[in-house]
């Protein structure tokens, strides 16, 4: 499960790249900066359109990840190679690996755009704080302020956009464990069954939200380290920009994936299975264990 969740955390981790890439391009051009709100719009639109690309090219290894973390009826995890054979069991074969495709694209887009969009502003505001610190020469300061500002905007950015994840999350996620099969049905049997209510299960978000926030602190934060760090001096030596920025991501958006993989399992089992667990996650946690 985290080599699934690692290859997702990379795609995740190169559209920051692309954003941060851009912003580059921008500063060298003889225009005004602009300001933290329309940087904030900017990177929102270019990280919509990066989650439409990665959650396009990565189902078949979301889908992998979510039937792994749903099984649990012989007591034993299964292979990423059992996990296939039981996907391609279900009546559609190979095409099940793109289950809830459909929802997960359209409801990513709003999601990470919103995300992505507070983080940049929030980087942007809590920036001067940063600066400020940064004229003292003292290093210590400056790693202290550099990580509260990296922080704190990718908290404030996940606890804004996690409320609007759950609803697309728990469609996608019993789409793709085979409980419907298709999109329009699990929207009508789901609003029939429960309303409003089947799309937020008792739990969903709260685990929704202590999975993302450290999630994205881990990540966004060992990206930013590791980018300086140790990105800048490969590319000093010649290395290939790209190739770099895909290797600190990898690292990065593994130990985001490491840290918050039990969270994950939980999040994954509360939103598909909200009866079992009663929507506790102490409950889900202690079955799970």
């Amino acid at each position: 499960m985290n080599t699934v969740r690692l290859l997702l955390s990379l795609a995740a981790i190169l559209s920051i790249r692309l954003i941060d890439a851009a912003a580059d391009i921008r500063k060298t051009l003889p225009v005004r900066q602009p300001s933290a709100t329309v940087e904030g719009l900017k990177n929102s639109m270019a990280s919509a359109l990066a989650a439409a690309c990665s959650k396009t090219l990565l189902a078949p290894f979301d889908t992998l990840k979510t039937v792994q973390q749903c099984h649990r009826s012989s007591g034993k995890a299964l292979s990423m190679i059992e996990a296939s054979k039981l996907i391609m069991a279900r009546p559609k074969g190979f095409r099940e690996f793109y289950a809830g495709l459909g929802v997960a694209v359209v409801g990513s887009m709003p999601s990470v755009g919103l995300y992505f969009g507070v983080y940049s502003y929030c980087k942007r505001r809590f920036r001067p704080l940063f600066d400020s610190l940064e004229q003292s020469n003292n290093d210590s300061s400056r790693g202290v302020a550099f990580t509260l500002t990296i922080l704190t905007s990718a908290a404030v950015g996940n606890t804004v956009a996690s409320f609007s994840r759950v609803p697309y999350e728990v469609v996608k996620q019993k789409l793709q464990t085979g409980l419907y099969s298709s999109t329009w049905e699990a929207l009508v049997s789901m609003a029939r069954q429960e309303g409003v209510r089947a799309f937020f299960p008792l739990g969903s978000v709260s685990i929704q939200m202590l999975r993302d926030i450290p999630y994205a602190m881990a990540t966004l934060l060992s990206y930013e380290i590791l980018k300086d760090s140790v990105g800048r001096p490969w590319k000093d030596r010649g290395m290939n920009g790209s190739l770099v920025d895909a290797l600190t991501g990898a690292l990065a958006g593994g130990i985001g994936s490491y840290v918050t993989n039990p969270m994950d399992v939980i999040k994954t089992r509360l939103q598909t299975d909200v009866a079992t667990y009663s929507g506790s996650i102490f409950y889900c946690a202690q079955l799970t264990w």
